[in-house]
C-alpha cells in the first residue's frame, strides 16, 4: 500500500495535538471502532478465500512496497494480504519530536480478470510526542482496481478508486476522502522497468494533486530493487524521495522495506516501513 508520503509536517503535528485533545473522551469508542473494523476486514478475508484457502504457488505484483501501486491484479477468486510491520514516520517541528507507527492492512480479492476489490484499513496506530504517548484505531478504505487494456507487453497501466471513512479516533481521522490514480510502468531490457503515478484526492479540506516516478533498476526472481521521488501539489508542497526493496520468499510470500526521505520543512524527516505480502489461491 501506498505511504502516506502526502501527510505534510504541519499535518502530521496536528494529529498529535488531535491525539492528546482526544484520548481521554474517545479511549472507549476507539477501542470498539478499531476491534469492529478489524473483526470485518477479518471476517472479509475469511470470505474471500472461501474453500480455497491454501497460499499461492506464485506470488502476484504486491502493491507494496512504494509509492505507486503496481498495475497488475489477484486472479479471481484468488486474494492477498499485505501488511506493515510497521510503517512509520518522525518529524521534528516547533522543537518538538512526533513519530507515529501504524500497523498498515490491505486486502485485495480477485473479482474478475481485470478488476480487484480492495479493503484497507489503518488498523492501528502508535503516537510519540514529546514524552505523550497515544494510540488508537486509523481510517479505513474501499478500493476498486481496474488492470487497463494494452496494445503492448512492454507497457501496463492500472486505475484505482478509492473511498475513506473515518472509521478510527477522532485524533487519527482525515475524515470521508475520495481518491483516483493511474500508474502507468514500461518494461526496460536488464531487469528494469519505469513507473509514473499520478493521483488526485479530496477531501474536507480540499484537494491534492500527487506525482511519483519510480525507477527499478533491478527485478530478479527473488529480490528487486528501486529509487523513487514523490511531489504534492496540497497547501504544505511536500517533496520526498527514497529508495526500497522486496525480496520474495517461499509459499507466494514477499518481504519489504522502504525509506523516505523529506526534502523540503513542510515534508515529514523521514517516512518508511517494513512489510509482508501473502498470497492466497
Amino acid at each position: 500500500m501506498v505511504l502516506r508520503m502526502s501527510m505534510s509536517s504541519k499535518s502530521l503535528n496536528s494529529h498529535a495535538e488531535a491525539s492528546v485533545n482526544a484520548q481521554a473522551r474517545g479511549g472507549v469508542h476507539v477501542q470498539m471502532t478499531s476491534r469492529m473494523v478489524s473483526t470485518a476486514m477479518a471476517l472479509a478475508l475469511c470470505l474471500a478465500g472461501g474453500h480455497a484457502i491454501a497460499q499461492a504457488d506464485d506470488a502476484p505484483a504486491f502493491d507494496r512496497p512504494g509509492i505507486p501501486f503496481s498495475t497488475e491484479v489477484v486472479q479471481p477468486g484468488a486474494f492477498a494480504w499485505e501488511q506493515g510491520l510497521p510503517d512509520a514516520s518522525t518529524d521534528r517541528s516547533d522543537g518538538q519530536r512526533t513519530t507515529e507507527y501504524t500497523a498498515d492492512t490491505l486486502l485485495r480479492l480477485g473479482l474478475f480478470q481485470n478488476v480487484e476489490l480492495q479493503l484497507g484499513s489503518d488498523s492501528y496506530r502508535w503516537q510519540h510526542v514529546g514524552g505523550a504517548r497515544v494510540r488508537g484505531g486509523g481510517d479505513s478504505s474501499v478500493g476498486l482496481k481496474v488492470a487497463l487494456p494494452s496494445r503492448s507487453d512492454s507497457f501496463h497501466w492500472a486505475a484505482l478508486g478509492t473511498y475513506s471513512v473515518p472509521t478510527g479516533s477522532p485524533a487519527f481521522s482525515d475524515g470521508y476522502a475520495r481518491e483516483l490514480g493511474v500508474t502507468a510502468s514500461w518494461d526496460l531490457p536488464q531487469q528494469r522497468a519505469i513507473a509514473v503515478y499520478v493521483n488526485y484526492a479530496r477531501d474536507d479540506d480540499g484537494h491534492t494533486w500527487t506525482f511519483a516516478p519510480n525507477y527499478t533498476f533491478f527485478s530478479g526472481d527473488r529480490f528487486s530493487s528501486y529509487v523513487e521521488a514523490g511531489f504534492d501539489t496540497g497547501s504544505e508542497h511536500s517533496r520526498v524521495a527514497g529508495a526500497g526493496g522486496a525480496w520474495q520468499l517461499p509459499h507466494a510470500m514477499q518481504l519489504d522495506v522502504s525509506v523516505l526521505r523529506g526534502l523540503t520543512s513542510e515534508s515529514p524527516d523521514w517516512q518508511g516501513g517494513i512489510g509482508l505480502s501473502i498470497a492466497f489461491e
